[in-house]
């Protein structure tokens, strides 16, 4: 399962900062990112809820600033 959260994650990230799949990996951040921004992590956010079918709290959702922390989350939610 995890592998298929990390791949659909991965996809819908690259989709919405505008970069290719095969570019993210365990250290993408927003800090080392170009095109992750505040504007585009709430629409990451909308999407990742949307496709997993889940709701972010405010918390979880100051805290997932890389894609690591991402997956971890949608993880311990599905």
């Amino acid at each position: 399962m995890q592998r298929d959260i990390e791949h659909i994650v991965r996809s819908i990230l690259a989709d919405v900062i505008g970069i290719e799949p095969g570019q993210i990996n365990g250290n993408t951040a927003r800090d080392n990112t170009p095109g992750w921004d505040s504007v585009n992590h709430i629409t990451l956010t909308l999407a990742l809820e949307e496709e997993f079918g889940i709701t972010f709290d405010v918390t979880e959702i100051e805290g997932m600033f890389c894609f690591a922390d991402i997956v971890q989350v949608i993880e311990v939610k599905v």
